[in-house]
């Protein structure tokens, strides 16, 4: 019996000035935004972020590291627990950066699922971490979700096919 042929692993790296560039715009967004647009309050920029370059780089070490350092960031700049969003974003970089190396993302509909299923997770871990550490659950508000999902997908691959074009082999 043959052995499997194994399919060509595709890293890439951006300069380290784009992800600096792209990390500050996002956590300034994050930040600003929804104190102009009420509604933005759904959309996670940061959290895409730690999706695109978790794909990308295909290192789970660097998806951890990345998640937690803008996640870190992301609760210095709110009115949250700090260490929340750490977590969660480490825990996504992580997931992501295993999902890229054992499927293959480089299509439009396997990056939309992964999005949409690591922005699910992201929420869900949230939820899970305000009712363990906080000790005051939320309320669980499954339209909240829908909409956090939807719009956060739509934006990712908007965002995604922004950041491809500074993209480059490793």
């Amino acid at each position: 019996m043959p052995a499997p042929a194994e399919r060509p692993i595709n890293v890439y790296r951006v300069h380290p000035l784009t992800l600096w560039i792209a990390a500050f715009l996002a956590l300034a967004l994050q930040t600003f935004l929804p104190v102009v647009v009420p509604a933005a309050h759904l959309l996670d920029l940061p959290l895409l972020l730690v999706v695109y370059f978790s794909l990308m780089r295909r290192s789970k070490v660097f998806g951890t590291l990345f998640g937690a350092a803008l996640g870190l960031a992301e609760d210095a700049l709110s009115h949250g627990f700090l260490g929340m969003y750490g977590i969660a974003n480490a825990l996504v970089g992580y997931l992501g950066a295993w999902a890229s190396i054992q499927f293959d993302l480089e299509q439009f509909l396997g990056r939309l699922a992964l999005t949409s299923a690591l922005v699910l997770f992201h929420s869900l871990a949230l939820d899970a971490l305000r009712r363990v550490v906080v000790a005051l659950p939320p309320p669980f508000q499954p339209l909240d979700l829908v909409s956090i999902v939807l719009l956060n997908s739509a934006l990712a691959m908007i965002v995604f096919q922004a950041l491809d074009r500074f993209r480059r082999p490793a």
